[in-house]
């Protein structure tokens, strides 16, 4: 047989073996893996993690200035009068305005009123106004 032969014969093979392949099974489709179902003893322990109780306005009774601003951050505007020493924390919302008395020159500044007003000046919640202006909504000591 000469190498002219096979050359035909070669050909024929070959194009029978690709009609074959393309006869022979696909490529299967990858199986489809879900995640599975969040466990419902995780659910419930989300559930049982108690929140932290709000802030009380009343912890800020009686503190010094430096005091007020650990736990509530820098004020806005800080003024003082004599023996009265005013502190605003203000956000788009409200205004929490702490109140600072010094009895008598010997004594230090202490927080004796705290109020809350909107930004038109109608008094407000003070709890709530102080949740607003507190940077993390609660007393920065508060896991």
């Amino acid at each position: 047989m000469t190498d002219r032969n096979l050359a035909p014969k070669f050909t024929l093979i070959c194009i029978a073996a690709s009609m074959l392949a393309a006869c022979g099974p696909g490529a299967s489709e990858p199986p489809v893996v879900t995640a599975p179902a969040p466990e419902p003893q995780m659910q419930a322990l989300a559930e049982a993690v108690p929140s932290a109780p709000p802030p009380e306005p009343s912890r800020l009774n009686g503190l010094n200035p430096r005091d007020v601003m650990d736990l509530m951050g820098e004020p806005t505007l800080m003024r003082r009068d004599g023996p009265v020493q005013v502190m605003l924390f203000e956000n788009h919302d409200c205004v929490l305005e702490v109140v600072f008395m010094e009895p008598d020159p010997d004594s230090h500044f202490a927080a004796k009123h705290i109020t809350a007003r909107d930004l038109d000046g109608n008094a407000s919640d003070i709890q709530a106004c102080l949740i607003k202006v507190l940077p993390t909504g609660n007393w920065p000591d508060t896991p």
